[in-house]
């Protein structure tokens, strides 16, 4: 492999590392599947009242966007986020799902409020008075944040392969025949 090769594969590895890390997050705050807030599953028939997943129903209580949010079922740190929610499914219950896990009646409502199925195919929501689960189901919400510590910048990047190319060139030619 030659010198340029070892040196632009060298440049490709830093980069790709500090993209992995490019973000941060930050707790929040939490708050039960079944929650005095939330709408009553029987409201606004026949359709049902709005279903949230669980990053959305991270905005609704927290404000943002529903991207601004990474959601877990385990604690309120960090290292524990599992990117998964507590979901109540109509006619079923209690379910975990992926914190964007997105099932509503007629793509946006927990219904329908009649002659729903018993299985786990039914709409769910991660914000919604239908089942009181014995114990709680919690959800943790995390703000999601780039670190620009270790965000790479394409722009240094290319500048740095382009002036380490030029660099190999020059000495290329500077070598006796």
């Amino acid at each position: 492999m030659s010198k340029m090769k070892m040196i632009l594969a060298a440049a490709t590895l830093a980069v790709s590392v500090g993209a992995a890390d490019a973000a941060t997050y930050t707790f929040v705050g939490s708050w039960d599947v079944y929650n005095d807030l939330a709408p009553v599953w029987t409201s606004a028939p026949p359709d049902g009242p709005l279903a949230y997943t669980a990053q959305e129903a991270a905005a609704f209580l927290f404000g943002g966007a529903a991207s601004d949010y990474v959601i877990s079922t385990v604690s309120d740190l960090v290292a524990d986020i599992d990117f998964m929610a507590w979901y109540d499914v109509i006619g079923y219950g209690e379910a975990m799902f992926a914190q964007d896990y997105n099932n509503k009646y007629l793509g946006q409502f927990y219904g329908p409020t009649s002659g729903y199925g018993n299985d786990s195919n039914g709409a769910a929501s991660a914000f919604i008075r239908d089942n009181l689960f014995a114990g709680g189901r919690i959800n943790y919400a995390f703000s999601v944040a780039p670190n620009p510590a270790v965000v790479p910048l394409p722009a240094a990047g290319i500048l740095l392969v382009g002036a380490l190319g030029g660099l190999g060139m020059v000495a290329r030619r500077r070598k006796p025949v």
